[in-house]
């Protein structure tokens, strides 16, 4: 079973190239910690009608490895200082339902 993560905000930076610049910045820092315990994807989504409206999809294969790293502060802090206020971040956990 693997492990899906989603992070949705606002983005605190106006500005859509330093928005990206930050992100990309974060990720390359955080991505270096999680893939070790299991991080092995990493989508972002903006949305049309917002562009700083802001979704990311992680893809975890364990959750032990998962747990660790946002248990760890200095994981977490970078990512949830990109956005205006609190993002909302859910656990999924993969299905064998159907699906295309």
């Amino acid at each position: 079973m693997k492990y899906v993560v989603t992070v949705r905000g606002i983005l605190k930076d106006t500005d859509e190239q330093q928005a990206r610049m930050a992100h990309d910045a974060t990720v390359e820092k955080v991505t270096a910690i999680g893939r070790p315990l299991g991080h092995i994807g990493h989508q972002t989504q903006l949305n049309t009608k917002n562009r700083r409206e802001f979704l990311a999809i992680d893809t975890w294969e364990n959750l032990e490895g998962l747990q660790k790293f946002l248990s760890d502060p200095a994981n977490p802090g970078p990512i949830i200082q990109l956005f205006e206020g609190e993002p909302d971040i859910a656990i999924w956990a993969t299905t064998d339902w159907l699906g295309f």
